[in-house]
């Protein structure tokens, strides 16, 4: 019973019962359109615009000893805050 409850706690609800992130990125289309969006600096769909981004960088670079150093960025996109963390 507390199984069948958890599985039920943890169910994706239907918009989101298929994965399909994958698919964003392999699909040719999809991804031009999805790094497009990202790249795009009026939208904030899929990234942050680049103020927000140079703001958060600065902000991670004077909290934490990240000059010089190796910075691996575990997020999705296509890697505007590391490469800009890269700069500094």
């Amino acid at each position: 019973m507390m199984f069948e409850k958890l599985k039920e706690i943890n169910a994706r609800p239907k918009p989101f019962e298929f994965y399909t992130a994958e698919e964003l990125w392999t699909n040719e289309h999809t991804a031009t359109q999805m790094l497009q969006y990202h790249l795009n600096d009026d939208i904030e769909a899929s990234s942050r615009n680049s103020i927000f981004i140079k703001k958060s960088c600065e902000w991670i670079a004077d909290n934490f000893d990240v000059k010089g150093k190796k910075v691996i960025d575990f997020g999705c996109g296509p890697g505007l805050y590391a490469s800009r963390l890269a700069q500094t």
